[in-house]
């Protein structure tokens, strides 16, 4: 069994490398919060039929763009199913910070673990 590098604490958790359970744990949960929010933005967009801000959320959470062709719904669909499979460190890396910068999101009041360490 590998022995885990104590690295600090953050939010009351052990930041550990390799990461830990309470690390998943807490990603999970703070992704959750993020999903939510995103799920938001995204019927935001679709309600108003604003086709380059659904588009842009969309691109944020699947990484590739809808051309010409995909109706609204279409985008819309595809958003929510890749929404519900995305990566934490993709919501960490990208998703999020890129929603932020746009102010199609509100910040939350907890962030990731684990991701910022060496």
């Amino acid at each position: 069994m590998s022995k885990q590098k104590v690295i600090g604490t953050q939010y009351g958790i052990t930041i550990t490398k390799p990461w830990n359970t309470a690390m998943y744990d807490h990603n999970d949960k703070v992704a959750g919060q993020m999903k939510v929010a995103i799920f938001k933005a995204l019927n935001i967009a679709f309600n108003k039929n604003d086709e380059d801000e659904l588009r842009f959320v969309a691109k944020a959470i699947c990484a590739y763009g809808h051309g010409d062709g995909y109706s609204l719904d279409d985008i819309h669909a595809d958003a929510c199913r890749q929404l519900d499979m995305v990566q934490n460190y993709w919501l960490n890396d990208w998703c999020w910070p890129e929603l932020l910068e746009h102010k199609l999101v509100e910040p939350i009041d907890v962030d990731f673990v684990g991701y910022d360490k060496k």
